[in-house]
């Protein structure tokens, strides 16, 4: 049978002629017994024969709506195959065996396939339309999920709802990404490759409240900093680029979303939120769509990072013939500063997911209500900063403190030998292994290498200790590693204009080395840098070991 016509596909006379007969019969379609004088009647108004005037009131009885008595389109019904039972079987198999696997063959290649099934059978073969029809009837989702994987049949997998937050410092999410960019150094203004930003968005605002962007791969540093930032005030951060626009965001959030990175599952991340009471919950397996918000935010950072001289674009088919090493310009400080200047143009940007108002505003509108962040304290600083940094524990010989290879030492460890300590915990920063933090019984304590060195990088040092392992030394003291730490600095130098990777690990270094990392303070609140090498020593008297 063919599919009836719909209201909407039908003409005005068309309409109007169903609808006076259905005035009509309608009053005999609901009686159990009609005379044939009625009928007849009916009939006779409607211009119409007795016997179709009865085959109109049977549709009504059956449904009592005018539509009931719309023609039918012609043709055979939807979905209504006009194929061989064999010929449909050969291609459900060839669909559901090769079209809809992880190999994506092209249609036309299923198309000969199963043409040439069916000539093998002696049937004959169905068209490029008729095999088109019946891809397109299979499931969406089933299509992208066999052919591209679950991440992209989430397209086509219904989700009613989405991540709510009714109050900023709610939840906050976070995640890093490798920028769509080409940096240069800062000496020889030569390709050093792509910067890491990690990110992190207030779901009810959409504010972003903090940010960190490196060199090196997404690490607990690169989390830590970010975070760190995200809790602070943001005026120092702003001073040091020379800006003061209003960025008021700073606090401790409730929930901390985050894919299950391992940087974000290190115990350190976990250790420092649990200090402050803030909940750290994981995105599940291989569905992005539970961080779509962060996502979308690094998407409009890196929309607008393809303007840039020396992008990458987002993959090799739009960046074309575009030289991006040839046309980069940008150094790591000056693309920090980029990012911050684009956040700041985000901040007061119409955002349509909350109803177009702009971030700077939605976070206004909370405070005018009486919202308050849970703030850190100025006098913080340092023990959020130790709350995220790696950790570990050693035994306190009588000669200090060994770790990774190196010696640290302090005056009032002498006191500790001598009561018989043994092991302390301890903190330290890939950064600037130079000295390491001990938890005293006053509190932590910087302790310093035993002879006193520059500041270097636990890479450094690993580099330094993996070159003597290769020359199969059977022991090495520190005087070596440091010796020749220098030494594989000098060659970085004397290389850092022929090779990329030696810029850098070059630029990396010292950047880590020379880094103030910006503790961001109220704006009535003089800056605090966690540069703690000024920090004076105490002042109150400690027993010296004898020797």
């Amino acid at each position: 049978m063919a599919q009836r016509i719909g209201s909407a596909n039908a003409s005005n006379a068309e309409w109007e002629k169903v609808v006076r007969q259905a005035e009509i019969l309608a009053p005999l379609a609901q009686r159990d017994r009609k005379k044939r004088a009625d009928v007849d009647r009916a009939a006779q108004v409607l211009g119409i024969s007795t016997s179709n005037a009865y085959r109109l009131i049977r549709l009504l009885a059956a449904d009592p709506r005018p539509t009931a008595l719309l023609p039918h389109a012609p043709g055979p019904d939807a979905g209504k195959s006009l194929l061989n039972p064999r010929t449909e079987a050969v291609i459900s198999e060839v669909l559901e065996r090769s079209y809809c696997s992880s190999q994506k063959p092209k249609e036309s290649a299923v198309v000969t396939e199963i043409r040439g099934k069916c000539r093998a059978q002696g049937l004959i073969p169905p068209g490029r339309k008729a095999i088109h029809t019946r891809i397109e009837a299979i499931d969406l989702f089933t299509r992208l999920r066999s052919r591209e994987g679950d991440n992209v049949a989430e397209r086509a997998a219904p989700r009613p709802g989405g991540m709510e937050a009714t109050a900023p410092n709610q939840v906050w999410l976070i995640d890093h990404t490798l920028a769509d960019l080409i940096l240069v150094d800062r000496r020889y203004r030569l390709p050093m490759g792509r910067p890491t930003i990690t990110l992190i968005i207030d779901a009810y605002t959409r504010m972003c409240v903090g940010c960190y962007v490196s060199l090196g791969a997404p690490s607990i540093i690169q989390t830590a900093m970010a975070l760190l930032r995200a809790f602070m005030p943001k005026g120092a951060l702003l001073e040091e680029i020379g800006h003061d626009w209003p960025w008021p965001c700073h606090g401790f959030p409730e929930i901390l979303h985050s894919d299950n990175g391992m940087d974000f599952k290190s115990l350190a991340i976990r250790r420092g939120l649990d200090t402050y009471d803030v909940a750290h919950y994981f995105r599940p397996v291989r569905q992005p769509r539970y961080g779509a918000l962060i996502e979308r935010f690094i998407g409009t950072m890196m929309g607008e990072l393809h303007l840039v001289p020396g992008t990458t674009f987002s993959n090799v088919e739009r960046r074309g013939d575009y030289d991006s090493d040839r046309r980069a310009v940008m150094t790591l400080d000056a693309f920090e500063t980029w990012v911050l200047l684009q956040i700041s143009r985000y901040h007061r940007s119409p955002h349509r997911g909350i109803d177009g108002f702009t971030p700077q505003s939605r976070w206004d509108e909370a405070v005018d209500n009486g919202f308050k962040p849970r703030a850190v304290p100025p006098s913080y600083a340092e023990d959020v900063l130790l709350a995220f940094l790696p950790s570990a524990k050693r035994q306190v010989s009588r000669t200090g403190i060994h770790f990774k290879v190196l010696r640290y030492w302090a005056p009032w460890l002498g006191p500790l030998i001598r009561k018989g300590a043994g092991s302390v915990e301890l903190r330290f920063d890939p950064r600037d292994m130079s000295y390491i933090w001990v938890l005293s019984p006053t509190g932590w304590e910087r302790v310093h290498l035993y002879r006193r060195r520059p500041p270097f990088t636990l890479r450094e040092h690993e580099l330094a200790r993996a070159e003597l392992r290769a020359k199969a030394a059977a022991t090495f003291n520190e005087d070596d590693i440091h010796s020749l730490r220098e030494q594989a600095q000098e060659l970085i130098e004397a290389e850092a204009k022929a090779t990329r990777r030696a810029r850098r690990r070059s630029e990396s270094n010292q950047r880590a080395i020379e880094a103030k990392t910006s503790i961001f303070l109220p704006v009535e609140t003089a800056t605090l840098a966690l540069d703690f090498t000024s920090r004076p020593l105490p002042s109150q008297a400690r027993e010296v070991e004898e020797w």
